[in-house]
């Protein structure tokens, strides 16, 4: 008797194992999460259970991640940890980043969290300089500029870079805006004493704050000007950083608005959402907290 082939069923027997295929990736794909969010090489037991499989199913789809070089296992110790081949794509895939572009969707993001205005500062030669601006749709807005240059002394922006970027690369720049504080009288940090509390609480709180006061002269210490000021009067601010693979500090995302709007909580959502999304866009830069 004549065979025949369906070429339907043989073509819906292909799908199913193209299907299947796919399904195993997707199975093995928790193993390489584990072991990258792992602080280091990690036990078998430790990774079946990061990954929610049994023992036994998660050593078959290791030993297979380990012929393609996704994952490596001491000879020694036993411990499993991401093979050469994973470092090369995640190298690769860092290489082609924009980062500018990932930034823009944060600020998107953000911005449609807060309905507040938006911005991206990066550090240039005369200090944080804002390279993005997203305005707030609210009828009043802020008097900011991509190009401008913020003091390091009282913007958030600039307390930002000032608290996370080395002193190293700061010091130079920092010395001579304090210098210029006392020159100018400023209502503003004119010491290393004076600024030092504030790059504590910055540090402290893992981003940087600065609250802008409806009524100036009440704030404003006599003998000092409200040159300082004109940035802030009646503006509330945020700004967190954004770190890349190598744990350097890119970025400073900004969120700032009226002070009716914006509330000054460090537990305000407006600086939860700011440090959510920063610490979002320093995910897919590849950073990773040490």
């Amino acid at each position: 008797m004549k065979s025949t082939v369906n070429p339907i069923a043989d073509d819906d027997d292909k799908e199913a194992s193209t299907r299947q295929g796919i399904q195993s990736i997707e199975v093995a794909a928790p193993l390489l999460a584990a072991l990258a969010g792992a602080a280091g090489p990690i036990p078998l037991s430790g990774l079946a259970k990061t990954a929610a499989m049994p023992a036994a199913k998660a050593h078959r789809y290791l030993v297979s991640l380990i012929r393609v070089g996704l994952v490596r296992q001491d000879a020694a110790t036993g411990l499993y940890d991401l093979g050469p081949m994973a470092l090369e794509l995640g190298l690769v895939a860092l290489g082609r980043l924009d980062a500018v572009k990932l930034a823009d969707e944060i600020m998107a993001a953000l911005r449609d969290a807060t309905s507040e205005t938006v911005a991206l500062a990066t550090w240039g030669n005369f200090g944080p300089t804002y390279i993005r601006l997203l305005q707030s749709r609210r009828p009043i807005t802020i008097n900011l500029q991509i190009g401008s240059v913020m003091p390091m002394t009282y913007t958030a922006s600039g307390l930002c870079f000032a608290a996370f970027m080395p002193a190293a690369e700061t010091e130079t720049l920092l010395r001579a805006e304090l210098a210029l504080n006392r020159s100018e009288k400023l209502d503003a940090p004119q010491s290393r004493k004076a600024l030092e509390p504030l790059l504590e609480e910055t540090r402290q709180h893992g981003m940087a704050r600065v609250i802008g006061h409806l009524d100036p002269t009440a704030v404003r210490p006599a003998g000092t000007t409200r040159a300082a000021e004109r940035l802030l009067a009646g503006f509330n601010a945020f700004s967190a950083p954004v770190f890349d693979q190598d744990g350097c500090m890119r970025f400073a995302l900004t969120v700032v608005g009226s002070a009716a709007h914006i509330d000054e909580s460090w537990e305000g959502g407006i600086a939860r959402a700011t440090q959510a999304h920063a610490e979002q866009l320093s995910r897919r830069l590849g950073y990773r907290p040490r």
